[in-house]
């Protein structure tokens, strides 16, 4: 029994350090040797969910709740899974449960807060989180939840505060950083986010979704650039035919619009911190950007092309060519922009809104 502790322990040592991998196959060699032991298949559970195997989490989580019914961590483990497979009814029932069985403990709170959110019941996941700040006021992890149920719920102001106070509490809480990213976006202010995405990268370097933030940022940056650049371009496109004007001002009216759109691309990129433009270029979005310009200016160029070279008797029915050509432009360069970045690598994330790890128990 001594031995089996000490096994224990040297596993939940490396579960903190992230050593996922090491220490399932030492797990698997325990809970083997010793099947009966509910805390075996709750360090089991957690060494499958840092690994991002989520079934196999289920699996281990459920094995101790059958070994150890009246313990709540077997559940939390257990909710947190399935709220990573997208089995959100399954995963609050679960999270209920733990609540059931340990009311004045403040994590089976957030589990049910955090898993009602995932099932779309802000009401439920708000009077939770409430319970958990009243049982523990100076917890960070709660205060991160409960500004996650208040962005929810549109409460900018809210989520900010509790973010803050997350960050008072714990400074290198990397979770609140990522949100008060997330506030910053919902005020559409760009560069605030991403300031704030770069502070959970540097913080917690291995936990890739920061990074993946900016990544999206940035898409979505571009993505709002061609969609006005296109929309422009297609009301240019009708100028011959509603004032008759020859090539050369259209040719000027394109050549214009190319140029505001590289200068605003340029005055974004500059405006981007460096750690970002870095970040930037260490993937495969910077080619995708480049690629989605290049559709894009490429789709209007022919479509001014189309217009500009054909008889003005010919305009009538060149006209919705021209159109089509422009839209077909945009749907294809933000398809470019869009389409996956790449697979993950193992052990991260790819929601920006993580649930609080369940790796504490009482």
């Amino acid at each position: 029994m001594t031995e089996l502790r000490e096994e224990l322990a040297r596993a939940a040592t490396m579960l903190d350090l992230g050593r996922y991998d090491e220490a399932s196959t030492l797990l698997a060699r325990l809970v083997s040797a010793e099947p009966g032991s509910g805390r075996a298949w709750c360090l089991f559970a957690r060494a499958h969910l840092g690994a991002d195997r989520f079934t196999e989490a289920v699996e281990a989580a459920n094995r101790a709740a059958s070994i150890e019914p009246a313990e709540e961590w077997p559940h939390r483990l257990a909710s947190n899974a399935l709220m990573h497979l997208g089995s959100h009814g399954e995963a609050l029932r679960a999270a209920a449960e733990s609540r059931r069985l340990a009311p004045a403990y403040w994590q089976t709170h957030v589990c049910v807060a955090q898993a009602a959110l995932a099932a779309g019941q802000p009401a439920i996941a708000a009077n939770a989180a409430a319970e958990a700040r009243k049982l523990a006021p100076n917890e960070p992890d709660v205060h991160f939840l409960s500004g996650k149920v208040a962005l929810a719920r549109g409460d900018l102001e809210g989520a900010r505060s509790h973010q803050e106070r997350a960050l008072a509490l714990d400074p290198g809480h990397s979770g609140a950083m990522n949100e008060l990213g997330r506030i910053r976006l919902r005020r559409h202010d760009t560069i605030g986010a991403i300031k704030h995405f770069i502070n959970a990268a540097r913080t917690t370097p291995g936990e890739h979704i920061y990074s993946r933030n900016i990544d999206v940022v940035i898409v979505r940056s571009v993505s709002r650039m061609i969609y006005i650049f296109v929309l422009v371009a297609m009301v240019l496109v009708w100028i011959p035919a509603v004032t008759r004007t020859g090539r050369i001002p259209l040719a000027a009216g394109f050549a214009t619009l190319v140029v505001a759109t590289l200068g605003a691309f340029v005055v974004m990129v500059t405006r981007l911190p460096r750690e970002a433009r870095q970040l930037a270029r260490r993937t495969v979005l910077s080619r995708r950007v480049v690629a989605a310009l290049a559709i894009a200016f490429g789709g209007v160029a022919a479509a001014f092309a189309a217009v500009a070279f054909v008889p003005s008797s010919a305009l009538p029915q060149t006209l919705p060519i021209a159109i089509i050509i422009t839209i077909v432009a945009r749907v294809v360069a933000t398809a470019q922009l869009r389409s996956p970045l790449g697979p993950n690598p193992p052990g991260t994330r790819t929601s920006p809104t993580q649930p609080v790890p369940p790796t504490r128990r009482r």
